[in-house]
């Protein structure tokens, strides 16, 4: 019970975060008030309908959903870490109202929850059983 909890309340803000990004970048798109490259627009759309599927198949303890989120996890982990290292640098900005070094730090350490929650015995077997 406590795990599906948690399970839900990911997928929840996954879609959350999915849903309020496209809605911001259609609705500047609309407004004509973006001023991102077509690349990192396009960027932006697609990891935020990625973000909100994955929290639908969250929800739904689709198998392939639970390794696509912990597939990306890792990635935007190791990105990040690779950019606080230095070692990579983003040439287009996809965010102007925060600062980078703290959706930086946010999302490593939002990422990295997932995947220690995730990765969890007791919550892999959800998503084996269903």
């Amino acid at each position: 019970m406590k795990d599906d909890l948690g399970i839900r309340l990911f997928a929840f803000i996954e879609i959350i975060i999915g849903a309020v990004t496209l809605l911001t970048v259609l609705s500047s798109l609309i407004q004509g008030h973006s001023a991102k490259p077509w690349e990192v627009m396009l960027f932006v759309l697609v990891t935020a309908a990625i973000s909100s599927g994955l929290g639908v198949g969250i929800l739904k303890y689709n198998l392939t959903s639970y390794h696509l989120l912990l597939y990306f996890s890792s990635i935007i982990v190791l990105s990040k870490i690779l950019i606080f290292a230095k070692i990579i640098t983003l040439s287009g900005a996809l965010e102007t109202t925060v600062p980078a070094s703290i959706k930086n730090t946010v999302s490593v350490l939002y990422h990295s929850l997932i995947i220690f929650y995730f990765t969890r015995q007791s919550v892999r077997e959800k998503f084996k059983t269903n």
